[in-house]
């Protein structure tokens, strides 16, 4: 007997090579439009931030939109979370992710870090990416809050928007 979870992982292969797919021509559009295709670094941004001046928020929803980077894979997805890379591990744990969102089971929130009003992720890149494909406007996040949102005279500022 196939139950919802074993219909729903079958389809999550086709629904992964949609994103994946969505992923490119994304990539291609920001090649005319010469703008950055993938993520934002958090790693060139925070260098100088010690683990003391960082407190941690709790858990909050967090608009997908005010996603705009990564600390440690900003090029593995497109500014919109699309996945930008098929290897089969990646692609198997998207699938995995997909599978435990539309068939109820849920899965755990991710960890972001907040500078200003955008966030980074830290941990839960596929299921960003997977709440972006499935159209949602929140998740659930872990927040770890920087000190200082982006100072005025950083040309990164003008990349947020």
């Amino acid at each position: 007997m196939i139950d919802l979870r074993t219909i729903t992982y079958i389809q999550s292969e086709a629904e992964f090579n949609r994103a994946r797919s969505k992923g490119f021509w994304e990539i291609m559009l920001s090649l005319v439009t010469r703008r950055r295709p993938h993520l934002l670094p958090l790693d060139e941004l925070a260098r100088n931030i010690q683990p003391e001046q960082v407190t941690y928020l709790g858990l909050q929803d967090v608009p997908l939109k005010n996603i705009v980077g990564s600390a440690g894979r900003h090029r593995d997805y497109t500014q919109r979370f699309f996945p930008c890379v098929s290897d089969e591990r990646s692609k198997e744990r998207w699938r995995l992710i997909y599978t435990l969102a539309v068939s109820g089971a849920g899965f755990p929130p991710i960890e972001v870090y907040q500078w200003g009003d955008v966030y980074f992720v830290q941990n839960g890149h596929h299921r960003v990416s997977v709440a972006a494909h499935l159209g949602w406007s929140v998740i659930q996040a872990r927040v770890t809050l920087l000190p200082a949102p982006f100072p005025a005279d950083v040309p990164f500022t003008q990349q947020l928007h």
